[in-house]
């Protein structure tokens, strides 16, 4: 059961009603099966696979990704009952299609990330052109307001008592900001991310007690931020180095629990 105030539904419904279902479906599928690859099984009968733009080419990934969206545009017009929305679609996914649905979880525990020298240039070239101040502010303000219960590691910062009221927050953006820098550093240190953010590890675990899932939390929320950002230049090939550079992240930041 999904609980939405009216306000929350009232936006659900007008953001999609803009949604170009055929589009947005082909993107959103080819970018899951380029990000995370090995969702690929699922699709032998799709034909080529084999590169990006393989993928994002593909007639049967477009055609497939917009049946998916028309499914998901049901639950928009059944929000309230959900379970009984997709009962059809869950009993083919279960006992036909056998898809589990931890696959897609994928969880990792490596705080090495493994880029190739293409990926490394392109998490870096991006970078370069990212406004830390900005994007730092409103990447902890995104977390703060879609994941409300990570407010409580923020008491001594004011007003959090509304979306805007985040967002404009000066010590929300300043947080943001350093932030960001820290993972600036991490980007300089791919190769040692465990050392790099040992003492920010040891802080969060031993002194702050902040539950590491809020790493990764945040880590796909930067992902988020950076893909409203630079739009097209935000090829699905940027989206799945960054994803591995968040997932290194977060994982170097939990070490010290494990």
């Amino acid at each position: 059961m999904v609980h939405f105030t009216a306000e929350e539904k009232a936006a659900v419904v007008s953001l999609w009603a803009r949604v170009n279902v055929e589009l947005v479906g082909g993107e959103v599928l080819g970018r899951l099966l380029v990000v995370y690859p090995w969702t690929q099984r699922f699709f032998d009968s799709f034909g080529n696979l084999s590169s990006e733009s393989a993928i994002m080419g593909n007639p049967k990934v477009k055609a497939h990704g917009k049946k998916v969206l028309t499914s998901f545009g049901n639950a928009v017009k059944h929000m309230d009952d959900l379970k009984d929305t997709f009962a059809e679609l869950s009993e083919l996914h279960c006992d036909k299609l056998h898809v589990d649905p931890e696959n897609f979880k994928q969880p990792q525990r490596d705080t090495m990330v493994h880029l190739t020298g293409e990926e490394k240039a392109a998490v870096t070239g991006l970078w370069s052109k990212v406004n830390v101040d900005e994007v730092g502010g409103e990447a902890l303000g995104r977390l703060l307001v879609v994941y409300p219960w990570t407010q409580r590691f923020f008491d001594s910062f004011g007003d959090l008592s509304t979306p805007d009221a985040v967002m404009n927050n000066p010590k929300v953006k300043a947080h943001g900001k350093k932030v960001l820098n820290s993972f600036s550093e991490g980007l300089k240190n791919l190769d040692n991310l465990k050392g790099t953010f040992a003492k920010l590890s040891e802080l969060h675990c031993d002194k702050l007690h902040v539950d590491p899932e809020n790493f990764k939390l945040l880590g796909n929320v930067l992902v988020c931020v950076l893909a409203h950002h630079f739009g097209k230049e935000f090829t699905p090939q940027v989206q799945a180095a960054y994803q591995k550079v968040v997932a290194g992240v977060a994982n170097a930041l939990a070490h010290k629990y494990h």
